[in-house]
């Protein structure tokens, strides 16, 4: 089974998506939702640099990262509590 890292933070998740990071499905709990990747070195790597200050990336794939996941936060708003749903990244 692979270890998986969870995120509720919106602006991490985008900058991890923008840095290549597969975002492998995600659940909502009433109005949060939780975003699931695969928990690797890199991805332990890129958090450290994202709250370290060290981290880089192309402004426009960040932004484009933002909306896609704005879509998926503001998409499907009835559906049950924990509800899973698998997500390909582009």
């Amino acid at each position: 089974m692979t270890n998986e890292y969870k995120s509720q933070d919106f602006y991490l998740s985008s900058f991890l998506i923008a840095s290549g990071a597969k975002l492998n499905t995600y659940y909502k709990t009433g109005r949060i939702t939780t975003f699931l990747f695969n928990d690797t070195k890199e991805i332990q790597d890129l958090i450290s640099d994202y709250y370290t200050n060290n981290a880089l990336v192309n402004p426009v794939t960040y932004g484009q990262a933002q909306k896609n996941l704005k879509s998926i936060i503001h998409s499907n708003t009835n559906l049950n509590s924990n509800q899973t749903h698998s997500h390909a990244s582009q």
